[in-house]
């Protein structure tokens, strides 16, 4: 039997009609073509069903605006917006963004190239884009090829792919396909604004250590002998340019990569994650070594959510410890931290800490680049009032109806919107317009939300405007129940007009996840004052967000130092920096705490850090200002190095009194682990040299383990299992090993292939055989963020005839019962898509 995928199919049916070109300003019929449809742009596996969600409660009140500016209008700009009689007809299911491209195109506006260009990624005429299907997302894949398209990262729900302008509109409308979205690239938290008197000096060189180091109190821990080594941190970035000449010196000589030159495509060639790329990786990896000097350092550059989502299982199979994530991506869900979409970065956050990673991430420096807030309409003319007023004259009102943001010629600007109601099937339609100083609709979000399935409360846009000056951002309910919130986000941190500072956390930290720590910036010259645009809570939903506070500005070598109006020097600011500051500190309570799980390294940090503000926790600090307590005592014996190599870090730090003499002790714990490993290792090849010659002989004693193995836990109900050892036990392959009841932890990797594949792909497995000695009820259940799939063979081999098999799409847990008779018994544990790398758990149950 093979995987029958027609039966497999869970997916809700929905259907979605995405909006494209603006609206009508105006004389709607005669500009629409002319100024809306002029969009800009910079150059830049398993699936759950989207589903209808309960309306998100209102969230809690929000401050007034901080900034309530008179708006200096153009005179020719209108003083009264008229409400849109009727939106362009959509094409096909593609989002705005798209549908403008290929409008463009089709009407001899641009070439495909030219269009193609303005898309937020894009490859000659082709067009980044996230293909969302209910259909086998292979057989779309296979639909691409065949037609000029290129598919990159393949899920049991989506496609990501580059596919070019003229096939757009028939890709989207292939059968199963319910929405086609361009791809946005991360958007670093840095290039936060700072006042300056136009001194710059040059980037630093030699050992350039952050003041974090002391501020979070890392020194103290140094000298007593943490440095987080043993410790996998995984660095996850938009670019790491310049990292090979800080290598042996400011990062590690050795630094383990996976680096993304295309959508979907990687390899572990270092100089693949420095080509074409910004430095900020580079800035935020020095950071977190300046605390954690001590670590085994991995780093990744994901180009989509896809990349991401490889990017984490790719260091979950790594068995990382610790992952920072100083970039941001556009919402993939509703406020509560949720997403429906396989490869949503919300998820891939909880693949992390479910792997066993801790995460930190930059919690944004959007809290003046936010609006979260009623939607307010006193004039009843249908367009948004920012103020959250009713007072004042019609020409005051219309007024508040623009959001003022200054760009300059070229700058990209990010915006997106959502708003109360649910995720999908969303019954609510909002606009998002940008205008300029002219009044003239430059670009902006207009898909249809009327209930149909697969509409999403939610629109954006990315414009890069070819002159610099005033622009205005509206939002005007279309049709629908005015929401009982929206929430209005520049993900580029350009300040605007009116915002509120709350509701200004980025995704993916707004994620509930235990086992995060969503990141605020305070400045190193004065810890006790949090940075003006540091992203601050409460989340729509009205959760406390960040969770902690940490150091930024600080020294680095790859940033020039920039001396400011107050006196004081600044190298790398914004929460891109405070992130790892945090990151680095989760490292060193790993190595004092080896046995802590994500949330309990998590709950360390927030337990320990220096309460700000009147209540603890709140929302412009979380749990307060990050500090390590001092150490209790000496750092646990260096861990036996694996086989991956691991990287040999140069501090940073300026060594504090002492600290010699703790890190001649450190390298002699390290030479002491490097003969442990060789003794493992000797004892590993004479236990292989008996096995083999035990099978020689027929024999079938196991190999004897080096190391203990923790003990899996056991089935509720006695089983009767012919093998005593209740020690997970290798045999002659390392894809296959023996399990006693209990559960077991595994991960699918390249190394091990399914006995089983139902096509000519390649799909990854790991076996695990076990023996009745009489006739028992056996239940085996395999839990993984992807879908999962579980063959029953017959026999203690990969090659056995199928006793059973189940699972499928949008099955993250698959349990498969059967009544057995005495024998042996294989289970491959796989999964449904092809190629998926991650974690696992396996639990097996026997009963008479």
């Amino acid at each position: 039997m093979k995987k029958t995928p027609d039966n497999q199919r869970r997916f809700a049916r929905f259907r979605l009609s995405a909006g494209m070109a603006l609206a009508l300003f105006a004389l709607a019929a005669a500009l629409a073509l002319a100024a809306l449809i002029q969009s800009g742009g910079g150059n830049a596996q398993a699936q759950q069903p989207l589903e209808t969600r309960t309306p998100t409660p209102t969230p809690a009140p929000i401050s007034t605006p901080e900034t309530a500016p008179e708006t200096d209008l153009a005179p020719n700009f209108p003083r009264e917006f008229p409400l849109s009689e009727r939106k362009s007809p959509p094409i096909g299911n593609m989002d705005s963004m798209l549908s403008q491209l290929v409008s463009r195109v089709e009407q001899g506006i641009s070439t495909a190239n030219s269009a193609a260009a303005s898309a937020p990624i894009s490859r000659g005429d082709s067009v980044a884009v996230t293909f969302y299907t209910q259909a086998a997302a292979a057989s779309l894949a296979d639909f691409l090829r065949a037609n000029g398209g290129d598919p990159r990262n393949i899920g049991a729900g989506y496609v990501e792919a580059y596919a070019p302008i003229s096939l757009l509109a028939r890709a989207s409308e292939q059968p199963g396909v319910v929405r086609v979205d361009a791809i946005a690239p991360p958007m670093p938290a840095y290039d936060a604004p700072l006042t300056t008197e136009g001194k710059r000096a040059p980037p630093d060189r030699g050992n350039v250590a952050s003041q974090g180091v002391a501020l979070h109190g890392a020194d103290a821990w140094h000298d007593a002998g943490f440095t987080g080594a043993g410790v996998r941190v995984g660095v996850i970035d938009a670019g790491f340019a310049g990292v090979s000449a800080l290598m042996g010196s400011e990062l590690p000589a050795n630094i383990i990569a996976r680096c993304y030159t295309e959508i979907g495509a990687s390899t572990s060639n270092l100089a693949d994650c420095e080509a074409g790329q910004s430095n900020h990786g580079v800035s935020v990896a020095e950071t977190l070594l300046d605390i954690a000097p001590g670590v085994d350092l991995f780093i990744s550059n994901p180009q989509s959510w896809g990349d991401l989502k490889t990017a984490v299982d790719w260091m979950v199979s790594e068995e990382v410890d610790v992952i920072n994530h100083s970039i941001s991506w556009l919402w993939s869900g509703p406020p509560d931290g949720t997403s429906p979409n396989a490869n949503s970065p919300l998820r891939s956050v909880d693949a992390a800490v479910s792997g066993g990673a801790a995460w930190a991430g930059s919690a944004g420096n959007e809290a003046l680049s936010t609006w979260l807030g009623a939607f307010e309409n006193p004039d009843s003319d249908k367009w948004l009032d920012f103020t959250g007023g009713g007072a004042g004259n019609p020409a005051s009102r219309d007024a508040n109806e623009l959001n003022p943001v200054s760009l300059d010629a070229g700058e990209t600007l990010t915006v997106a919107l959502r708003w109360q109601g649910p995720w999908a099937n969303a019954p609510t339609d909002l606009d998002l317009y940008l205008f300029d100083s002219a009044g003239a609709a430059v670009t902006g979000g207009t898909a249809f939300q009327d209930g149909a399935p697969g509409h999403r409360s939610f629109e954006w846009f990315r414009h890069a405007p070819s002159a610099g000056g005033e622009y205005y951002l509206a939002v005007e309910l279309f049709g629908g129940t005015a929401p009982d919130w929206i929430q209005l986000m520049a993900f580029t941190s350009q300040e605007l007009g009116y915002y509120t500072a709350g509701g200004s956390i980025t995704s993916p930290a707004e994620s509930p996840n235990a086992g995060l720590l969503a990141a605020g910036a305070a400045h190193w010259w004065d810890v006790n004052t949090l940075a003006r645009y540091s992203g601050r809570g409460p989340t729509p939903d009205g959760r406390t967000k960040p969770d902690i506070v940490g150091v930024h500005c600080a020294a680095t070598a790859s940033n020039e130092r920039v001396t400011l109006a107050n006196g004081f020097s600044a190298w790398f600011c914004g929460t891109s920096q405070s992130s790892p500051h945090i990151a680095g500190l989760a490292a060193l309570v790993k190595q004092g705490f080896p046995d802590y799980a994500p949330h309990q390294i998590a709950d360390y940090l927030k337990t320990n850090a220096a309460p700000r503000g009147a209540s603890n926790p709140n929302n412009d600090w979380g749990y307060g200002f990050a500090m390590l307590p001092a150490p209790s005592g000496p750092p646990p014996p260096t861990p036996t190095p694996t086989a991956t190599p691991t990287s040999v870090a140069t501090s940073t730090a300026t060594p504090a009194s002492g600290a010699v003499e703790s890190r001649l002790g450190e390298l002699e714990r390290q030479m002491s682990a490097v003969q442990r490993l060789m003794e493992s290792m000797q004892s590993l090849i004479q236990a292989l040299t008996a096995r083999v010659a035990a099978l020689e002989q027929g024999g079938t004693s196991p190999i004897a383990t080096p190391t203990a193995t923790p003990t899996p836990t056991p089935s509720p109900t006695p089983t009767s299992v012919s093998d005593p050892d209740p020690v997970p036990t290798t045999i002659a392959d390392a894809c296959i090993q023996s399990i006693q009841p209990g559960a077991i932890s595994g991960a699918w990797t390249p190394a091990c292939l399914s006995a089983n594949p139902p096509g000519a792909q390649t799909y990854y497995a790991k076996f695990y055989t076990f023996t009745l000695d009489a006739r028992a009820d056996v239940t085996i259940t395999l839990s993984s963020a992807a879908s999962t799939y579980i063959y029953l063979l017959a026999g203690a081999g990969m090659d056995g005839e199928i006793e059973a098999e189940t699972g499928g799409d949008n099955t993250p847990t698959t349990t498969l019962s059967r009544t057995l008779e005495a024998g042996s018994y294989t289970i491959e544990a796989t999964t449904y898509a092809y190629e998926v790398t991650g974690g696992f758990t396996l639990e097996l149950a026997v009963a008479r």
